[in-house]
């Protein structure tokens, strides 16, 4: 027998060697990662990114089966899985929706059926009054970073990822404007840099260079750490009620337009696509509410 083998055997190596490699098993991780990546390109913010592959991870490991594979009956499974079972609220099933169809778009699979996003309650966005307001502010007072945020947050109307999204070249001293850049809906938009921010700020980037702390952003921290901050102050000046940075983007909407400010440049300063957005906060103030039915009221 020759050490080459015979012709017919070599043709049969050369023919399995010339075979596609196995196809590797479906692999969560490695979808996620990919979709992930794919919404870094869209240049989707972070906490889009990390929410969207959240919703992902764990409707795969749901249905435990490629995307491909998966029909509107899995998708439908898995929303009373979530109702069911893990007791989703309208408001959190509306964004696994948002996720999934996002997910399956990226991938280019059709699925329409399963996939109809739940209406969602109008619920009236909670606030704190102006006096609330200084006392959250006056609890950090020593702190100048947590000062300068609640500054910004307050007076600026930021989105908290937005807060941590902006640079130090995004302020504008002399013209009294700070950049939001890509907020949602990847749009920019300017807002007013008033004078007790901006003396904030000033305040805080002086502590910081003593400290020694370069970073081209100017807050250096996350979402999640600006959160735990406004809790912890809150806490500290006595409000009873749960308050987010969220809150002080309501507070400020609120304020603004029970002082009479054109409800169109509260749409602009916050950075909403329609006014009918903003024309919420015309519902939250009951004490304006009741005072301008006092002033027309008729008398039958």
């Amino acid at each position: 027998m020759s050490v080459g083998g015979s012709p017919r055997s070599r043709a049969a190596v050369g023919r399995a060697a010339a075979l596609p490699a196995p196809v590797p098993e479906f692999s969560v991780p490695e979808v996620v990662d990919r979709f992930q990546r794919t919404l870094q390109g869209q240049e989707r913010s972070p906490c889009t990114v990390k929410q969207y592959g959240h919703i992902a991870r764990t409707f795969l490991g749901y249905v435990g089966k490629p995307l491909e594979e998966v029909s509107s009956r899995d998708v439908e499974g898995f929303r009373e899985y979530l109702v069911l079972q893990r007791h989703y609220s309208k408001n959190s099933l509306y964004t696994t929706v948002r996720g999934l169809t996002c997910l399956f778009r990226t991938f280019g699979i059709p699925m329409e059926r399963g996939l109809e996003a739940p209406r969602r309650p109008e619920r009236l966005p909670r606030y704190l009054s102006e006096e609330e307001t200084r006392r959250l502010f006056q609890a950090v007072h020593s702190a100048p970073r947590d000062y300068a945020i609640l500054h910004v947050l307050g007076y600026g109307g930021l989105r908290v990822g937005e807060l941590c999204r902006l640079a130090l070249e995004d302020i504008e001293f002399e013209r009294g404007i700070l950049h939001v850049r890509s907020g949602k809906g990847d749009k920019d938009r300017e807002v007013v840099l008033e004078e007790k921010t901006r003396d904030a700020i000033e305040r805080y980037l002086a502590d910081r260079k003593l400290a020694g702390i370069e970073s081209s952003r100017l807050f250096p921290v996350s979402p999640v750490t600006v959160e735990r901050m406004v809790r912890r102050a809150a806490q500290r000046a006595g409000l009873v009620q749960h308050v987010t940075p969220h809150t002080l983007r309501h507070t400020l909407a609120t304020a603004l337009l029970r002082r009479g400010c054109d409800i169109r440049y509260i749409q602009k300063l916050l950075g909403h696509a329609s006014v009918a957005t903003t024309q919420i906060y015309t519902h939250v103030d009951t004490q304006a509410l009741q005072d301008a039915y006092h002033k027309a009221q008729p008398e039958f």
